[in-house]
């Protein structure tokens, strides 16, 4: 059983138990996309969040900026919660590599799942990112920020599943079309002592398709 199906089986419930109790009084303000967004002066209008357990971030958002909200998580344990807590929401259960057929957005999230992902599946999350996501659109990745350029460990929580650390606007940043505007990084519980493998960032990659067609810097 590959990683991903473990985690639409059971870890992905499981992960939402443990953790479901930490969204009751979450506020928007101290999240890091939302500080990120607030930065950078963006208005999204149509909102995806890739891992978005129960919704409470995209909820929050798309209250926020009047704008319409999606979801996709792999616990059903999550998103059946999400949808009887937050009824302005569409979320559906799923993963990063096969994400829902609605009309293009203007901001996806990646809501600190994509260490999750088996590393061959991250160009078909790519593919389907890119083909979602509205030209000026923007990306925004919370996640892990390792100092180094990849390993994987052990997850402490299932067998024979794993961690795998990156700096994963890599992802994206590789094309053309693609820039990183911003990165914010702080340790995982927000605490001052700085510990290298739990740091964590938001990074905000937006995408110009009007950057492919650059002239020719060495035509006379």
């Amino acid at each position: 059983m590959n990683q991903k199906d473990i985690f639409i089986k059971q870890e992905g419930n499981c992960w939402f138990e443990r953790n479901k109790h930490g969204y009751i009084h979450r506020k928007i303000q101290g999240d890091l996309v939302f500080k990120a967004l607030q930065q950078l002066n963006c208005t999204p209008k149509r909102i995806l969040e890739i891992g978005c357990a129960n919704g409470w971030r995209v909820s929050a958002l798309s209250e926020h900026f009047n704008a319409s909200g999606y979801g996709i998580d792999p616990s059903l344990a999550a998103i059946m919660d999400g949808l009887k807590t937050y009824p302005n929401l569409h979320l559906t259960q799923g993963t990063a590599d096969n994400l829902p057929a609605i009309e293009p957005v203007d901001l996806i999230i990646f809501g600190f799942c994509l260490y999750l992902c088996e590393p061959n599946d991250l160009f078909k999350i790519a593919t389907q990112c890119h083909e979602l996501l509205q030209d000026k659109g923007i990306v925004a990745i919370v996640d892990f920020h390792p100092p180094h350029s990849y390993y994987r460990k052990k997850y402490k929580h299932q067998n024979g599943v794993y961690s795998y650390k990156m700096n994963y606007s890599k992802m994206f940043c590789w094309h053309p079309a693609y820039h990183r505007i911003f990165e914010l990084v702080q340790h995982h519980d927000e605490h001052s002592e700085v510990m290298p493998d739990s740091l964590v960032s938001v990074q905000i990659i937006k995408k110009n398709e009007q950057l492919l067609i650059a002239n020719n810097p060495y035509e006379l």
